[in-house]
């Protein structure tokens, strides 16, 4: 078995030799990764090939063009086909948008004092479903952060303990089911078949997150181009998340504004000479600007390093800010971990993941995908580290209710307080 999966604690049945294949559609690109299932390698599966293209019809997370968004979807696979030589017509898709929500559930079962029984996992997890305000919305995933039996709380995998009671919390990740409806629509129109949606912000912890991260907790920050995600992982299944909507489309449209050019010429100015620190070295440089003339054409100009950190630092520090106040209303706020692992196509910004460590106050590291060693040049940069995490997830993923087939069954309203209190101090004391 790939030293990979053992990562997450669940595999599901791939065969050795299948094809693989990742779409991740975000606000500024949408990426295809190929793979390979081969066991015997670390990640799991050998990398083929890839294909990006600038996303067109998808913005802030919600489509505005469906026309536009699935010619860049065929774009881009057929940009990773060729480069794989292979031909796909399934994939795993990556789901992301403001409304892709986080909502701890829980219940508690009377198991009679008796071993656990997989079956009485499936009925306290499907206690739980029950509970999830599901109406209009489509149930992406829900991950078990803890089961208890009678009085011990800190449990992993119940089976076989003897008990009298079986207790669960669990994060059920939901969608809009008009999201899910019209992108399954455009993957469709691009002749293609979903095998199974993923949260994008899951897929870019699993894409990112090294083994230790993973199990004893870490927030993943995707700081892409139209949203910013945060997903926190606890006992090694994701517990929280959410979506913020600012990203570095923000960061290009305010230099635009503020030197008078273009978006292009802003996004190339950003790339090449930007940094969120303003205490960065080398801030007196001056670099060329060009800006718009009254002609409406580009000019000759000039301006310093430090002119344009003073425009990007206060966008970058608000979008850390918001995450900020994101994890303080979080049911998890008391728990949170405290180290956070910074990746997406803009934390690649000079700056970012000190701005992000002051505004959060803790640890920061920048994180691209794991298996960064197999994606070659091109695709191993945080940029890729959803689209690596989305093959990731298919072939080991994590412990799911909701994929386990589990439906809501009836309720009993006053079960699981008792238990559930002390799973959740449990997790305060330990956290």
């Amino acid at each position: 078995m790939s030293n990979n999966a053992q990562r997450f604690r669940v595999k599901h049945a791939v065969k050795s030799g299948a094809v693989v294949a990742a779409l991740d559609i975000g606000c500024s690109k949408i990426a295809c990764l190929i793979g390979r299932v081969d066991p015997e390698t670390r990640a799991g599966f050998v990398f083929m090939g890839g294909g990006r293209q600038q996303s067109r019809g998808f913005n802030g997370g919600a489509i505005t063009d469906m026309e536009a968004l699935e010619r860049s979807i065929r774009l881009a696979v057929e940009d990773a086909e060729r480069e794989a030589g292979q031909r796909i017509d399934r994939v795993i898709l990556g789901i992301t948008g403001p409304k892709v929500q986080s909502e701890l559930v829980e219940a508690e079962i009377e198991i009679g004092q008796r071993p656990v029984s997989q079956r009485d996992i499936k009925k306290v997890n499907a206690q739980a479903l029950g509970k999830a305000q599901s109406k209009d919305r489509e149930i992406l995933g829900a991950y078990p952060i803890m089961y208890g039996v009678d009085d011990q709380e800190d449990i992993r995998e119940p089976l076989g303990m003897f008990g009298s009671r079986l207790g669960v919390v669990l994060n059920v990740v939901m969608a809009p089911k008009s999201l899910v409806n019209n992108l399954s629509e455009c993957v469709h129109r691009a002749h293609l078949e979903i095998d199974r949606m993923f949260p994008s912000a899951i897929a870019s912890g699993a894409g990112c997150l090294i083994d230790d991260e993973l199990e004893n907790g870490a927030l993943c920050i995707d700081f892409g181009g139209g949203v910013t995600t945060v997903c926190a992982f606890l006992n090694g299944v994701p517990a929280w998340l959410d979506l913020i909507r600012a990203g570095g489309t923000m960061i290009t449209s305010d230099i635009a504004q503020a030197i008078g050019t273009t978006i292009a010429a802003a996004e190339r100015i950003k790339t090449v000479y930007g940094t969120a620190d303003l205490r960065s070295p080398g801030l007196a440089e001056r670099f060329e600007a060009p800006r718009l003339g009254s002609d409406g054409r580009l000019c000759a100009g000039k301006m310093s390093r430090n002119d344009l950190a003073e425009i990007i630092s206060p966008r970058t520090q608000e979008v850390f800010e918001l995450i900020r106040v994101s994890i303080s209303r979080s049911p998890l706020r008391q728990i949170m971990p405290r180290r956070t692992v910074l990746t997406g196509g803009t934390s690649q910004l000079p700056g970012s993941r000190e701005v992000a460590g002051q505004v959060l106050a803790q640890p920061v590291r920048l994180g691209g995908p794991v298996a960064v060693d197999l994606l070659g040049d091109n695709y191993s940069s945080p940029a890729f580290s959803t689209a690596a995490g989305l093959i990731s997830c298919s072939l080991n993923g994590f412990p799911d209710a909701a994929w386990a087939g589990n439906q809501p069954s009836a309720l009993d309203k006053n079960a699981g307080k008792r238990l559930v209190s002390r799973i959740m101090g449990w997790l305060r004391e330990n956290f």
